[in-house]
């Protein structure tokens, strides 16, 4: 059993008020949505929501809402069931993959067990019932029991035919017999057996219709058992409860796909597709409250009720007034397949395609970050599919985001302002003639602000919006007409093109020689990824990267492949990629491929000339310059991030925030590098003063890149010395033997690298 201790963090006051606080060196902060809600549990002070990416809670004394997430130690993400031990003072959280956590007095408890054991069936826990300070958990292959005082599984029960597994979806008791609704009928149970974990003291209720098909909700009331039949035809379930020795049939109304059942307030609530309804005790509908997509629902003895929709949130219905949805500042969905960052914002697309490059047919996503802080974005179902992101360098509101079969969207302030097909002069084509087919893979702007887009399976598969808004294209000798797919398209700074054609297509390059207008100076190269010896690596690529030196990073299914002179691929000289060659330093003399067992997604350049680089199951790495040193490894397992599959990296270079689009979500990391500046003029420290209770990191930032930094106290004796990692550098306040300086006043010198330009500013330090 794992210990963490988590801090609440407040993302969204209830006016709707936001505020963010500058992030420090190694802090992370996820980006999660929260209007997919799911499970609703109440406390005294609190209304606890679970949604499909986290959890957050509305605290009823201020009104405010709150998140927790995997930053402030919950053990994973996607929760499927939670309920409060008002006995015990705990929050049980219950995950889709069988992991388990309990928060009690500031704490969370892991228990990994149903996690970690190996199980043919589905882990997933489906709801939990607490009676005194046992926790029963409706499980996916049966019936787990939690003692909640000592953390830690108490029994497991098989309860199907033969004690095989079975699906448990639900649970009730009501004194003296426990009921399990399962997908092949109901289980009945003494409570009082000492022997719970032979399935022969389970019995398949054999009188209620349906006996052996599904049955997904469960409550006692009013000395009642209730149960829902899941008819998984399509039409209308039934519930039916048991009374006088017989089942009878609620008839108040049809229930259309009944989700979940619970009694509070002495009332019998039915949650089911569109309707959170109660009843009294003698069947009676007391109130309908209408909702797109109710999944859960609490009604307070305050006659407030509660409903966590899968839609719009956690919404409120207080008496005859209005609901009100309660949603925590965030994204759309938790789905980003590309992300791009220009000044203050942060755009990302979701969309994506099959691993054969046909389409999902998702719904076409444009979500906004700005400063922290979400703001509206786009979503709509006309279009599907968004792949491909491309921002304005001259406006940074104005955005373009290629689809896989629609078109091309134009976005100004977060509104659609166009969509391109193939109307009035604009040369992108469709697969199929008069059909949506326009599959658009990349897109990037040029230093002239002409916009490239990599349109595939057509006779001419790149066209060019040029900065005047006409539109010419570019067939380069029918060279990338084959290729099923064109993913992303880079211009390098020594004005080529670069771009990738996945499933073992390999790389193509291309040069207009700066006239877009006149073809006959253009080159072009469609080739593998070969070695020195002019052996294939591999013609499988996912990524495309320039760093800062200019070489080209390329991330395949078998690691990173570097070209080191790239602008001699046109030059018709011979030409091939390097893998670097890590030495292992263990006395061996071996040394072994950079990332050679890893399949490449992304990869992101920071202002220090490092590489982020994302991998399909081993999370993110942190490369030194030349990728002989790993700086970080970022998993699940080692840090929050939210999944080891990564879609896409960006890095804000000018605050050093990196931003991991994985698949179950965005999340980022602050990082000790910055894009460097063309001066000293915007240096400052922070903190400044430091204070003696500060144990974080002491940043000086606003440098020219790799510039030396000299720390000396008021005499001139030097305390620390370093190299700035791109325009920002960073000193843990502690002497060259380890020992923490002084209280005192410090000079910081700051030079660039041949010495012709210079800066000084003061610290002071309280210790």
């Amino acid at each position: 059993m794992k210990t963490v201790y988590f801090l609440i963090t407040l993302l969204l006051l209830a006016d709707g008020h936001h505020s963010a606080a500058q992030m420090v060196i190694g802090e992370w902060r996820s980006y999660l949505p929260y209007a997919q809600a799911t499970r609703l549990t109440e406390t005294t002070e609190r209304i606890y929501c679970s949604t499909e990416t986290g959890l957050f809670y509305y605290e009823k004394k201020d009104q405010s809402l709150h998140t927790i997430t995997r930053i402030d130690g919950l053990s994973d993400l996607e929760v499927s069931a939670i309920c409060w031990s008002e006995e015990d003072g705990m929050l049980v959280i219950a995950y889709r993959n069988g992991n388990l956590d309990i928060i009690r007095d500031g704490k969370i408890y892991n228990v990994p067990d149903i996690k970690r054991k190996q199980i043919t069936g589905d882990k997933i826990i489906n709801d939990i019932m607490i009676i005194d300070q046992l926790a029963y958990l409706s499980c996916g292959f049966g019936i787990v029991v939690v003692n909640l005082e000592k953390e830690e599984i108490k029994d497991t029960y098989y309860i199907g035919e033969d004690g095989g597994q079975v699906e448990v979806l639900s649970m009730t008791c009501d004194g003296g017999f426990l009921y399990a609704a399962t997908s092949t009928g109901i289980y009945k149970a003494d409570i009082n057996s000492p022997n719970l974990i032979d399935f022969n003291n389970w019995m398949r209720i054999p009188d209620i219709p349906n006996n052996s098909k599904r049955f997904n909700a469960l409550a006692f009331y009013y000395h009642r058992i209730y149960a829902n039949f899941s008819n998984e035809l399509g039409t209308y379930d039934t519930i039916y409860y048991y009374e006088n020795d017989t089942w009878h049939v609620m008839p108040s109304q049809r229930f259309n796909q009944v989700r979940r059942m619970k009694v509070q307030d002495d009332r019998l609530i039915v949650i089911s597709s569109y309707h959170t309804t109660s009843y009294d005790s003698r069947g009676n509908r007391l109130s309908d409250f209408v909702s797109i997509n109710p999944r859960d629902a609490l009604l307070n003895r305050d006659g407030v009720l509660w409903v966590a929709d899968m839609t719009d949130g956690l919404r409120m219905k207080a008496g005859d007034e209005e609901p009100v949805s309660l949603i925590p500042n965030g994204p759309g969905s938790r789905d980003a397949v590309k992300m791009a960052i220009s000044g203050h914002y942060l755009y990302t697309v979701a969309g994506g395609v099959k691993s054969d490059w046909n389409n999902l047919f998702n719904k076409a996503e444009l979500n906004i970050l700005r400063e922290h802080f979400w703001e509206e974005g786009f979503d709509t179902s006309a279009y599907r599919d968004l792949v491909s992101l491309a921002v304005d360098p001259s406006d940074e509101t104005h955005v373009f985001a290629g689809s896989w079969g629609y078109g091309l969207l134009e976005f100004r302030q977060g509104k659609l302002v166009e969509v391109y097909r193939d109307q009035n002069g604009v040369t992108l084509q469709t697969i199929i003639p008069g059909g949506d087919f326009f599959r658009l893979g990349g897109l990037c702007f040029d230093s002239q602000n002409n916009l490239w887009v990599a349109n595939s399976n057509v006779p001419k598969p790149i066209s060019v919006r040029k900065a005047d808004g006409s539109w010419k294209s570019f067939s380069f000798g029918g060279k990338l007409k084959d290729p099923p797919a064109i993913g992303e398209i880079i211009m390098t700074g020594n004005g080529q093109f670069w771009l990738f054609m996945p499933k073992n297509n390999g790389l193509f390059a291309f040069d207009v020689n700066g006239t877009i207008d006149d073809e006959s100076d253009d080159r072009y190269l469609k080739f593998d990824i070969r070695d020195e010896n002019y052996d294939i690596i591999s013609n499988n690529v996912f990524s495309l990267a320039e760093d800062l030196d200019g070489n080209i990073w390329v991330g395949t299914d078998k690691g990173v492949v570097v070209y080191y002179s790239p602008s001699r691929v046109l030059n018709g000289d011979p030409f091939y990629g390097q893998q670097v060659i890590v030495p292992r330093n263990d006395g061996t003399g071996l040394a072994d491929i950079l990332l050679g067992t890893e399949t490449v997604t992304a990869i992101a350049v920071d202002g220090a000339n490092r590489k982020w680089v994302g991998t399909a199951r081993s999370g993110v790495f942190l490369l030194s310059e030349d990728g002989l040193k790993e700086i970080h490894n970022f998993t699940v397992d080692n840090s929050p991030l939210l999944a080891n599959n990564i879609m896409d990296i960006a890095i804000d270079g000018q605050t050093g925030e990196v931003f991991f689009a994985t698949e179950k979500g965005i999340i980022s990391y602050k990082s000790t590098a910055k894009e460097g500046s063309d001066d000293f003029e915007g240096v400052y420290v922070y903190p400044n003063p430091v204070r003696e209770d500060y144990e974080g990191e002491i940043v000086i930032t606003g440098m020219i890149r790799n510039a030396n930094i000299k720390i000396t106290d008021i005499n001139g004796n030097i305390v620390f010395e370093t190299t700035s990692l791109g325009g920002q550098a960073i000193w843990d306040g502690r002497t060259f033997s380890g020992k923490r300086v002084k209280t005192g006043v410090y000079l910081v010198f700051c030079t660039n690298e041949d010495g012709s330009k210079t800066y000084i500013t003061k610290l002071l330090v309280i210790n």
